[in-house]
């Protein structure tokens, strides 16, 4: 006929997606559930090198202690050539099939040097090393030493907490504060403009449309390749980071400091409430951040009652 060929009668077209992921399934680079492999225990400070892929899993019987305040424990995976690392919970889930393994194994991409951060609080963490190239040699070790960035969060909460009510009234700060902003939300609107341009049917667009986690991831990975950046294409950053500057300078300039009594009250409840939550961030201990998280606050509210007891005195 003119209009061509019409299916038969009974016969129903098969749905593209399900057969896609058949197809592509079978050749994920996750492990199967009939996969035979032993799973590695990793030990504190033992090395251990490998030329094939290899399943780890590092068993939590630790009790954390009052001295791991600013301890971080990590899993470093080196290689000569790139590999893929896949972080799970449990070795049941290295057996599992999971679309979001998937998705996040290609997001992290490919890797000669990477660190897992591993909770103090979790009974177990597992990851899966995948060859990406024969004869690759990687190693793994499991390190648990003091991180000054923790000591920097939390040194950063307490001065925001003490020093909110001084810093919400200046004016080095609200510029500062206005420039870095403009910095990071200039990122989140090169990825919004991206997502509108990709088109609809590109797989990128549905990592795009992901928002705001795909937007801290992709800020992530800058910061991670901060230094490589740097050295590649200064001149790049260097004009980027002019430009969007002096427009997020003009734009703080244009609507001055803030002088409503009210909006500096909130503008200082924040930047209290975002010191508390560093001062809790920055400790490994939660028992321990919480009760510094409590001294802090009575710490700072205790001219309160002082007055009100000075007071009911007199």
């Amino acid at each position: 006929a003119a209009g061509g060929m019409k299916p038969a009668p009974g016969r129903r077209r098969l749905p593209v997606l399900p057969v896609l992921l058949l197809l592509f399934l079978p050749s994920l680079p996750l492990g199967a559930a009939g996969s035979k492999d032993a799973v590695i225990p990793l030990q504190d400070g033992h090395n251990f090198q490998y030329r094939e892929s290899r399943r780890f899993c590092y068993t939590n019987t630790r009790a954390p202690r009052w001295n791991d305040v600013w301890t971080r424990t990590q899993i470093r995976v080196t290689s000569s050539r790139m590999i893929r690392v896949t972080q799970v919970d449990s070795e049941e889930e290295l057996e599992k099939f999971s679309l979001w393994n998937v998705v996040f194994s290609f997001l992290r991409g490919k890797l000669n040097d990477t660190s897992i951060d591993v909770d103090l609080y979790s009974n177990k963490t597992c990851l899966k090393v995948e060859l990406l190239e024969p004869g690759t040699t990687y190693s793994v070790v499991l390190l648990r030493r003091f991180d000054p960035k923790l000591f920097l969060v939390f040194f950063l909460g307490l001065l925001l907490f003490f020093c909110g009510d001084t810093l919400s009234r200046s004016q080095i700060f609200y510029y500062s504060a206005g420039i870095s902003v403009g910095l990071l939300a200039s990122l989140l609107v090169l990825v919004y403009m991206m997502s509108k341009v990709m088109p609809k049917k590109s797989p990128v667009y549905f990592l795009l449309v992901g928002g705001w986690s795909f937007s801290l991831y992709l800020l992530q990975l800058i910061f991670k390749n901060l230094q490589e950046i740097c050295k590649s294409y200064w001149q790049y950053l260097l004009g980027y980071l002019l430009s969007v500057g002096l427009l997020s300078f003009a734009v703080c300039y244009r609507y001055g400091p803030l002088e409503n009594e009210r909006s500096i009250n909130l503008l200082s409840w924040a930047l209290q409430l975002l010191g508390l939550l560093l001062i809790y961030s920055g400790i490994q201990i939660h028992p321990i951040a919480l009760g510094l998280v409590l001294v802090a606050v009575c710490t700072k509210n205790l001219d309160y009652p002082l007055q009100w007891a000075f007071a009911a005195y007199r």
